[in-house]
């Protein structure tokens, strides 16, 4: 089997491989890549270090010729010598059970000794494939829902701001900087989110979901003269589905608070406000992601009335230490 690596996408192939994304996507119920994927697989790299972090293997149904279709895809991301790779794989459904899985799997581990995978809605064929390499499961990340409604006004707690702190809506243009420090800060122990650059900031805010009014900050304005932003909780609202007039579900996209202000119920406080603003969007579900082995925020959520609908697993190569 020929795999084809690549640092950047052309756009034929970067079409294809979105392309391979909704097919699996409608075969499996599940979304075969993360939104990070799909960023840079749409996207050339807008700095040439940003390619140097990223890889995609690329199997097409008749190689060499200009037809050739991409059928199978992995996308890599190798942030440096102390962190392991991480990927995802996808294989088109009508060409699946000839190996391409194993192929790629194959050539990644190769590639990449000690890379870990997402499995996706953890579909049992992603766990014969990660098992058959010797892989096991070293991280879970959730998927929890619950129902909002506008009209019930008591199905969420009240928005109580301490005093010295205000709530407004993140500014394009003035807040950027800010919110990337803090972010990095809140999640310093997080890899995927606390290395946010800002070039994955503006990715974001190119896209049609995003909303200002809905990135709310939590501002410590005791000194009136230098506020400064104490937590925030980004929130999410896909476009409706063609045929549909609105959404039906919003995200908690990211909710964080800086260590400096850790204690003060800002965690409790950013993630209310969020999901009053999703609440009056007239949305009926909200959604979040969360680790599955952060009891603390696990136990948040499901006091706030959510429940797990899904689960997506990171399988490692390694033995576990």
């Amino acid at each position: 089997m020929n795999v084809e690596t690549l640092n950047a996408l052309p756009p034929r192939q970067s079409a294809d491989v979105m392309s391979l994304s909704v097919r699996a996507t409608t075969h499996d119920g599940v979304k075969p890549l993360s939104e990070q994927s799909v960023l840079d697989a749409r996207r050339l790299p807008a700095e040439g270090a940003a390619a140097t972090r990223t890889s995609h293997l690329l199997v097409f149904d008749n190689p060499g010729e200009i037809n050739a279709r991409v059928i199978g895809y992995a996308h890599i991301e190798h942030p440096g010598e102390d962190e392991p790779a991480t990927f995802e794989l996808v294989v088109h459904p009508e060409h699946r059970g000839q190996g391409l899985g194993h192929g790629l799997l194959s050539q990644i581990l190769s590639t990449w000794p000690g890379a870990r995978g997402w499995a996706h809605g953890n579909l049992e064929a992603a766990q014969s494939l990660a098992q058959g390499r010797g892989m096991r499961p070293v991280r879970e990340l959730w998927q929890m829902s619950r129902p909002v409604d506008r009209e019930d006004a008591d199905s969420l707690p009240e928005v109580n701001v301490p005093e010295g702190f205000e709530v407004r809506s993140f500014e394009v243009g003035r807040d950027e900087e800010a919110w990337l420090a803090v972010n990095a800060r809140a999640f310093a122990d997080h890899g995927e989110q606390g290395r946010t650059t800002l070039q994955d900031l503006q990715d974001r805010m190119s896209e049609t979901w995003f909303d200002p009014h809905g990135f709310l900050l939590i501002e410590d304005v005791a000194d009136p003269g230098q506020p400064r932003l104490a937590g925030f909780h980004w929130t999410k609202v896909e476009p409706a589905e063609p045929g549909s007039s609105r959404s039906t579900a919003g995200e908690v996209y990211v909710v964080g608070v800086d260590p400096a202000y850790q204690g003060r119920g800002l965690g409790r406080l950013s993630t209310v406000v969020g999901l009053r603003h999703l609440q009056a969007c007239g949305l009926s579900e909200v959604r979040l992601y969360v680790d599955g082995d952060n009891a603390a925020a696990v136990a948040t959520y499901r006091k706030l009335g959510f429940e797990r609908i899904g689960i997506d697993v990171m399988y490692a190569a390694e033995p576990l230490p």
